[in-house]
């Protein structure tokens, strides 16, 4: 097996999963996919993860319902991931699947039709935490919306009430959900019965690849009325997979795509995830926010460069993506009004820096570096009459060249000059004056690494950490 395989799996199982030693994971592959499975699997165990490895049987696909004896398997997971191939016949299989996984797995990654090229590069190689930097800041960008309006140059033109109805991603999977892998969209489950206009893909159908020309699909009251494809087997293909029931022509998810090594192939699993895409689905919803569909299929529908308008509770209307691209804030924000970033000058506090300047930036937040310093101890502590201490101009220079550094990172890092932001030096256990410090001057997040290289690093960091995330008032966001 190629090493960058088990090294995108272990990336994947660690940054968007948090897979932990002490849970038990379960791989659901087959023959097709054998090679990512196992790339999976691989990673789990190196990981020092109990790892089981489950692998649909041929004999009897396409599958309608879950097998027995993987029935079997599900009680005693706590993270799954599915990556087997992708049929347009076993929909009904997978959100089965789903259902099952769901009512018991803390985290799940469901990746039907992933491919060994998703996860050597692409999708898959890329940061996974500026990627939830990303999804984070859109989605509360979306709080408060009850329509959205979407076009795009191909044709489409609809309109979707999603009030009650909160945006998800996949960028960080936390425990009571799911997502995929690749990851990197944001997605929502709008009100049913309310969506109206005209959705034209002209990228690809979930299960059916590429479009052969633009397929147009009607909305009315939240129900595909009309297709229409000038490829009439194409047309009659789409039709077909949304005959399962009742409910599978009615509206089911608006997505987003944020992925900046998402290509444009012809699988969905990769193409929703691209950035400057969008997608509708029709079909089951029900585990996703507010959502009521209980339909046994799940179709999404692609299309490219969308234009994104939200009319809020209180009126407002906010342009959020043009022709694709997500739009600087026009709007301030309820979120974070003061964001602390804790260096040590590590490389992992140096991601943190860069994680802290986004989000800071997206909500127009107070931006605050700080360094904790330890207090200088006495020469010798066994005889007090001769020792002595730093005398106060070094521990002054000490102070200067912090925080000269700081100023040179704030530049070089975050592009802020000295008037855009505030650089602190403390002295202490640094645990404890990161937390007081925050606690006075009204923090409400505080991004810091959580470990370092070396032994001694990782040990000392992730104390100062675990301190933090423990005594601190504010939210933390802990940086590997």
């Amino acid at each position: 097996m190629e090493d960058v395989l088990k090294r995108n799996a272990a990336s994947a199982l660690q940054q968007i999963l948090d897979v932990r030693p002490e849970e038990s994971f379960l791989v659901i592959g087959d023959e097709a996919t054998l090679e990512v499975g196992t790339a999976f699997r691989d990673a789990a165990m190196e990981l020092g993860v109990r790892t089981m490895f489950y692998q649909l049987s041929e004999t009897n696909r396409p599958l309608a319902d879950v097998p027995e004896d993987l029935m079997l398997l599900i009680p005693d997971t706590d993270v799954a991931v599915t990556c087997f191939s992708a049929r347009p016949e076993e929909t009904p299989f997978r959100v089965a699947l789903i259902r099952e996984l769901t009512r018991v797995v803390r985290r799940l990654a469901h990746c039907p039709g992933i491919t060994v090229d998703m996860l050597r590069s692409g999708p898959m190689s890329v940061n996974y935490e500026d990627l939830a930097v990303r999804a984070n800041s859109l989605m509360r960008r979306f709080e408060g919306a009850v329509s959205i309006h979407v076009v795009a140059p191909g044709g489409t033109d609809l309109t979707l009430d999603t009030t009650d109805r909160p945006f998800l991603t996949d960028a960080v999977i936390k425990d009571g959900s799911w997502g995929n892998l690749p990851a990197g969209e944001v997605w929502c489950a709008p009100v049913e019965d309310k969506a109206n206009g005209v959705v034209v893909c002209d990228g690809a159908v979930g299960d059916l690849g590429p479009v052969p020309c633009p397929v147009r699909i009607v909305v009315e009251a939240g129900r595909i009325r009309e297709i229409a494809c000038d490829d009439a087997a194409f047309r009659q293909r789409i039709e077909e997979v949304l005959s399962v029931d009742e409910e599978a022509k009615v509206i089911g998810e608006l997505g987003i795509g944020l992925n900046p090594g998402a290509r444009l192939t012809g699988n969905l699993l990769e193409d929703e995830k691209a950035a400057g895409t969008a997608h509708v689905a029709f079909g089951n919803n029900e585990d996703v926010g507010g959502g009521r569909n209980r339909s046994r299929t799940h179709r999404d529908f692609l299309f490219r460069n969308p234009t994104i308008t939200v009319t809020f509770a209180d009126g407002r209307s906010e342009v959020i993506l043009q022709d694709g691209q997500v739009t600087r804030a026009t709007r301030p924000q309820a979120g974070y009004r003061h964001v602390l970033v804790c260096l040590d000058f590590s490389e992992a506090s140096l991601t943190a820096l860069r994680i802290g300047n986004d989000l800071a930036r997206a909500n127009g937040a107070r931006f605050t570096l700080l360094h904790a310093l330890y207090n200088p101890t006495p020469v010798s502590p066994l005889f007090p009459h001769l020792a002595s201490m730093p005398a106060p101009e070094l521990l002054r220079r000490e102070e200067d060249e912090t925080l000269e550094r700081m100023d040179a990172l704030a530049e070089e890092v975050a592009g802020r000059g000295p008037d855009e932001f505030e650089a602190v030096v403390v002295r202490g256990s640094p645990a404890q004056e990161i937390v007081r410090w925050a606690n006075e001057n009204d923090v409400d997040l505080i991004v810091l690494a959580s470990t370092g290289t070396s032994q001694v690093e990782r040990l000392l960091l992730g104390s100062v950490a675990e301190g933090v995330a423990r005594e601190a008032r504010c939210q933390v966001v802990l940086v590997r």
